[in-house]
């Protein structure tokens, strides 16, 4: 049952992050307003929250309870998940490859590392503990 447990604090938070942007990616005319200045800002802010996010939650559930931390595999799966949902997105109805949601994915994904690398480690200790990092 322990297993368990920390397969779900682990790892379903990082399954649950990719089927979201893979429903996400599979909407056909996805807008959030229908003025397109906002909508094009808006959507590329998400991008970049969500590839930050996920490489935070790649990195939680890949380096808990290590003391030497993997920084780059992280890096490499989110960068990865990136490429693969937006050639996903081919398959969509009026949804294409973009590069630059790709620029703006591994953006967000670079700044989670620098995050995982600058700030995690002047945390708290207990705050990293409550958070499954250590």
């Amino acid at each position: 049952m322990k297993k368990l447990n920390l397969f779900c604090n682990l790892w379903l938070p990082v399954i649950f992050w990719a089927g979201l942007l893979f429903f996400l990616s599979s909407i056909p005319n996805l807008r959030v307003s229908s003025d397109a200045t906002y909508d094009e800002v808006t959507r590329t802010l998400a991008h970049f929250v969500f590839y930050t996010g996920g490489y935070l939650l790649f990195f939680r559930a890949l380096n808990w309870r290590r003391k030497r931390k993997d920084f780059w595999l992280p890096f490499f799966l989110t960068c990865v998940y990136g490429l693969s949902d937006e050639f996903h997105q081919t398959f969509v109805p009026t949804r294409t490859f973009q590069l630059m949601d790709l620029a703006v994915d591994f953006s967000g994904v670079f700044v989670g590392k620098i995050i995982a690398e600058e700030l995690l480690p002047k945390l708290p200790e207990e705050l990293l503990t409550k958070l499954s990092l250590v």
